[in-house]
């Protein structure tokens, strides 16, 4: 079963016993064969997620498994047939490790090596709310006759939660102004991530989106929610309305922590912004999302506005106007913290 937002892949190994013929005859036999089994469970909903982003593909080649020896030589590929999670493969006894990948759109058939494997790179924008890219790896000894071994994939993604946003502006003259809801995103957000699943650098990244500011791109489906019709949360004759909708975006790990908002591109800290206007002018209530991690959930329980925001969004709000209640969840461990501007 899954446990904590991890997703067990089942690996079943079966070996065939060495022949006792003389080394002469055991040179000329072939690689002995071993039997994969990859089952993965889907449709989990974990701890802070009520949307369906924890698919496992049954589609043919949605489950990858390569096998290396200690090496990092490439022993066995598979993949599953379509609606099957059994993986066939030629396996020879001793010490390997196995790496599942799944719901990815690349062929992996071609790599050869651990190395190499591990220096490909997963790409956010080929990642859906329903089919987000995993990886898992674990070690086994292969022994004559049946193994088992049990693979944990985790989703390169890192996800953004936010539960509420409710205006109590301090003034009474910001009180007296219609205050809308126009859209919710990340900037700053890093495409892609190495198939270790721990970025060192911002060196890695070959894209960046949202560079600043809300910019049209093929990740608008996982880093923006912008708003054709704007929400009243706070009308000019002073009625509240706390905007109670959670939103769910999701981004790849960012190493990098120089938290600077310079006009002139560099890499940077992620956030998480809300725009808004109040009476008719734009305003910006950012929070930083601190070095991102795959498949840790960062959730916002409630943002309080208590004052006007920048007039960037690649700016933090000055404390005192900006109350942010943020828990940050890893789907295995995690933590909880306040955090108030």
């Amino acid at each position: 079963m899954f446990k904590r937002g991890l997703f067990m892949a089942f690996v079943a190994i079966a070996s065939l016993a060495c022949s006792k013929e003389n080394p002469s005859e055991q040179a000329a036999q072939k690689t002995q064969m071993a039997t994969l089994e990859v089952n993965v469970f889907d449709g989990i909903t974990t701890r802070a997620t009520s949307v369906n982003d924890a698919n496992i593909g049954s589609a043919a080649g949605d489950i990858q498994v390569l096998v290396f020896n200690n090496e990092g030589d490439l022993l066995a590929y598979g993949i599953n047939a379509a609606s099957s999670s059994t993986i066939s493969m030629s396996i020879p006894t001793g010490t390997v490790e196995c790496y599942a990948v799944v719901n990815s759109s690349d062929d992996l058939s071609s790599i050869a090596t651990k190395t190499n494997f591990l220096k490909r790179l997963s790409h956010l924008k080929n990642n859906t709310t329903s089919r987000m890219e995993m990886l898992g790896s674990v070690s086994k000894t292969v022994a004559a006759g049946a193994n088992s071994v049990s693979i944990a994939v985790k989703r390169f993604a890192s996800k953004v939660q936010i539960d509420k946003i409710t205006p109590a502006f301090a003034a009474p003259a910001h009180r007296a102004m219609e205050f809308k809801l126009v859209g919710i995103y990340l900037i700053n957000v890093n495409g892609t991530c190495p198939y270790t699943m721990i970025p060192t650098g911002a060196s890695e990244s070959t894209s960046w989106y949202n560079k600043r500011k809300y910019v049209s791109g093929d990740c608008n489906h996982l880093i923006t929610d912008k708003f054709s019709t704007h929400v009243i949360m706070q009308t000019s004759a002073g009625e509240v309305t706390p905007y109670s909708t959670p939103h769910y975006l999701y981004c790849y790990p960012n190493p990098v922590t120089t938290d600077v908002s310079t006009t002139t591109w560099s890499e940077r800290v992620s956030r998480l912004v809300i725009e808004t206007t109040l009476g008719g002018t734009t305003y910006y209530y950012s929070v930083n999302i601190p070095t991102p991690q795959c498949n840790t959930v960062y959730q916002i329980t409630n943002m309080k506005i208590t004052g006007i925001g920048t007039d960037t969004p690649d700016a933090v709000v000055q404390k005192g106007s900006l109350s942010v209640s943020l828990t940050v969840t890893d789907w295995s461990t995690g933590f909880s913290k306040e955090v108030e501007y």
